[in-house]
């Protein structure tokens, strides 16, 4: 009988120890490294790095909501085709990439690759990335004399502080 009293008592501690996980993680600060490593284009190289206020405002001027804007640039000697491949399966809704990004699969976003090259010396892709409160945009571009692909990446986030 103590037996089963001591496994229920464990039973119901480790259930408190992965809800205080769970809830902790749930409510985990956004940090800039933290968030680029999601987003980060492999083996690139990260530039500066940026973390500010968004200061969202309304027409009148009066604050609305807190935000932070995160802003990179990342180098790599790959091409732009392979730059475009690796975020056209990041991007590809799975659980897998839910959770390297720390998407919740239950919400839902838009996606939007743009090519802007044509007629210009150098390949200029956007993509833009939009939820309910976050919008991230990564440019790609690369002249025809460069060795290397720039990847600018900005994410906008609305933080949900309680009430």
């Amino acid at each position: 009988m103590q037996r089963i009293c001591s496994l229920k008592g464990l039973s119901l501690a480790l259930s408190l120890a992965i809800a205080m996980v769970v809830k902790a993680s749930a409510e985990e600060p956004v940090t800039l490294i933290g968030t680029i490593v999601k987003w980060r284009y492999p083996d690139a190289e990260i530039g500066k790095s940026v973390m500010a206020d968004a200061a969202t405002i309304a027409a009148d001027g009066k604050r609305t909501v807190p935000s932070s804007v995160l802003k990179t640039t990342m180098t790599t000697g790959d091409s732009v085709e392979k730059v475009l491949a690796f975020y056209r399966e990041l991007l590809t809704r799975n659980p897998v990439n839910d959770s390297k990004l720390g998407v919740d699969p239950t919400v839902g976003r838009s996606v939007v690759f743009s090519d802007e090259s044509e007629g210009r010396p150098f390949a200029f892709h956007t993509i833009v990335v939009n939820s309910a409160n976050t919008s991230t945009t990564i440019i790609i571009t690369r002249a025809g004399d460069e060795d290397t692909t720039r990847i600018t990446w900005k994410r906008y986030v609305e933080h949900d502080i309680g009430g």
